[in-house]
């Protein structure tokens, strides 16, 4: 399997699939809605989440379609995220992958509703995803809603905002990122997981590399904010600082949060030998997070 190619492609199919599942007609009252989603959704963006997605099943030999949909519905929930994270009421950034964010083009209202279409979105999507049995579709249902929730992602953006301006530990950092960052991270290993029907074994064996890469990509991102630029990276950098941001370096310095980040990715290496299939798919997105500049 040629890897460049695979990742080429899968990553049309995500960005068609999504521009089709936005379609709606311009008569609709609430048709600027669509557009909104549209203008968040096609902002650049390496679609990391659900290429992982795709990744995972394509590992164990299913075909592309097949994954497709829960796919979108994931970077749709990741999407909705960016958006509620970027509004005044939270970080208030004004940039988000070299573009202004949605607030910035819209009303704030409009800017939130949008994300809670999104999110509802997503899973009426997972609902209706073809190829799945009714079982699968129940268990990625739970999987995002857990990993989504108050014990993964908004979980750990409530101890974000929580935590500005406070002295904050390495206990209770690492648990924000591993809610804030890594939730999402794991749910498309596990969506892959689900679909292909993976043994309990290689189940397990995804997770724990979800959250090992996860916390690892924050860590590098939080290395990034210190030392990057913003035409690099396309976000504002060190708002973290000016916001007094509970991050990595901080706390542990930059030496030693590189080297915790290392440390993980040894760990997900090791994770990733255990599974029952070769993954040089989910190999090569884990080094695209890890040597990124966007």
């Amino acid at each position: 399997m040629n890897t460049n190619l695979f990742l080429e492609e899968a990553r049309k199919q995500i960005d068609e699939k999504l521009n089709q599942l936005l379609l709606a007609s311009s008569d609709l009252p609430y048709s600027a809605l669509f557009s909104s989603a549209r203008y968040s959704l096609s902002a650049p963006g390496k679609r990391l989440r659900p290429l992982l997605v795709l990744a995972t099943a394509a590992s164990y030999g299913l075909p592309l379609e097949t994954a497709l949909m829960p796919a979108c519905a994931l970077e749709m929930i990741h999407t909705y995220s960016l958006i509620h994270d970027d509004l005044p009421c939270m970080d208030n950034d004004d940039l988000r992958r070299g573009q202004p964010t949605l607030h910035k083009m819209v009303p704030e209202w409009h800017a939130l509703l949008t994300g809670d279409y999104l999110l509802t979105y997503a899973f009426e999507i997972l609902a209706n995803a073809p190829h799945l049995s009714s079982d699968q579709k129940v268990e990625l249902v739970r999987t995002l809603s857990s990993r989504a929730g108050a014990h993964g992602m908004i979980g750990g953006q409530m101890i974000d905002l929580l935590s500005e301006g406070q002295n904050v530990d390495w206990e209770l950092l690492e648990k924000m990122h591993l809610g804030k960052t890594a939730g999402l991270i794991v749910a498309a290993l596990e969506f892959g997981g689900i679909i292909a029907g993976v043994p309990d074994k290689d189940r397990e064996a995804l997770t724990k590399t979800g959250l090992a890469i996860g916390l690892a990509f924050q860590l590098i991102d939080d290395v990034l904010d210190y030392t990057s630029t913003e035409q690099e990276l396309g976000k504002p950098i060190g708002s973290d600082q000016e916001k007094a941001k509970a991050t990595a370096v901080p706390i542990l310095g930059i030496h030693l949060s590189k080297e915790k980040a290392s440390q993980l990715l040894q760990a997900t290496d090791e994770h990733l030998k255990t599974l029952s299939k070769p993954v040089p798919l989910i190999r090569a997105l884990f080094d695209q997070m890890v040597h990124r500049r966007k």
